[in-house]
């Protein structure tokens, strides 16, 4: 199967190496900065006869199967929408999806009246530290994920945090319905671009069943994830970087006991864990996606950008909660990268 490869940045290279391990050819990339795509055709031995100077040009004259769109947000609806007309069946976009819900729509809009697979790379679900805790949460002995905290250095609540929304629907089975948000007084400069804004600070988010995510994100934060899974009958931690894993959960005598009892004898263990990674997993995405497994979708993908929304709401009013069934606007665009 051709693959084309619009973006060629750090991501766009890593998304060609996991492409090849998958099996596509590659048949094209394309960006417009003439030194992302020198650093491509040498890190990543591509001949300079795939590269193209125009996005529509690549996509009338290589056909591709699948694409791989790795650019900045705001491009994002526009080459899904020039990929789908083209005929590509496959695509897979990386995250924060878009820059708008109204952009969301219509990107899942015509991927669904082409009968195209859109995908977008929030890739959690192929990963070890949230594969290992989602089962670890679900058994008896923990009984079941209550809460989510993430503590981490400055990621940025689009670049990075929209990552946990997603993996948190998952590890619950359940969309976020409110956030509550307060940024950091000063927003500090994008590594991307003056033009772009990406805010720091704190997030609350919450389920219909009551489930917690909470999110600290602060600009004086310089190293570091770690995540505290919290539940009923014990709490399990996850050092992302260090690939480090320690739990604790009640003896079974206790379970039953009031959680005020928070003090009963547990049983505690300790491993260690695959560090973080993103070109692996996005290989077990495009795999999922051709065998017609689970995947993350376009659909899944927008509800990230919807809790992004909200908490960009809720942040510019100093942390008013903000409902996420109450009408978001859907035109307003946000410049996150």
């Amino acid at each position: 199967m051709k693959l084309c490869v619009i973006g060629a940045g750090r991501m766009g290279r890593r998304h060609i190496f996991a492409a090849r391990k998958v099996g596509f050819s590659l048949a094209g990339i394309f960006d417009s900065s003439p030194e992302a795509l020198l650093a491509t055709i040498n890190e990543c031995n591509v001949e300079e006869s795939l590269v193209f100077a125009d996005v529509q040009m690549m996509l009338d004259t290589v056909a591709p199967d699948a694409v791989v769109v790795s650019t900045t947000a705001p491009s994002h609806c526009d080459y899904v929408l020039a990929s789908v007309a083209a005929g590509v069946q496959y695509i897979l976009c990386e995250k924060p999806m878009a820059s708008s819900l109204e952009e969301c729509d219509r990107m899942i809009a015509a991927c669904r009246g082409a009968g195209a697979k859109l995908a977008i790379n929030h890739q959690m679900r192929f990963m070890e530290q949230y594969i290992d805790i989602k089962a670890l949460t679900e058994t008896p002995e923990f009984g079941g994920l209550r809460s989510m905290v993430v503590t981490a250095s400055n990621f940025g609540l689009a670049m990075n945090g929209c990552h946990y929304f997603e993996a948190f629907r998952y590890l619950t089975n359940e969309e976020v319905t409110e956030i509550s948000c307060w940024f950091d007084p000063n927003a500090v400069p994008n590594p991307r671009g003056p033009q772009y804004v990406d805010r720091s600070g704190q997030l609350r988010g919450i389920t219909a069943s009551g489930g917690r995510l909470i999110i600290e994100l602060g600009a004086d934060l310089g190293h570091g994830i770690e995540v505290i899974y919290g539940c009923r009958n014990g709490q399990i931690l996850v050092d992302e970087l260090a690939g480090f894993v320690r739990g604790i959960h009640r003896l079974p005598e206790y379970r039953d006991l009031p959680t005020t009892r928070y003090g009963m004898p547990a049983k505690e263990f300790q491993r260690k864990i695959a560090q973080a990674d993103v070109t692996k997993p996005t290989e077990d995405l495009w795999r999922a996606m051709l065998s017609g497994d689970l995947y993350p979708t376009g659909e899944n993908g927008r509800h990230a950008i919807a809790v992004l929304v909200a908490a960009n709401l809720s942040g510019e009013s100093g942390g008013r909660t903000v409902v996420l069934g109450n009408g978001l606007p859907i035109e307003r665009k946000f410049m996150w990268a």
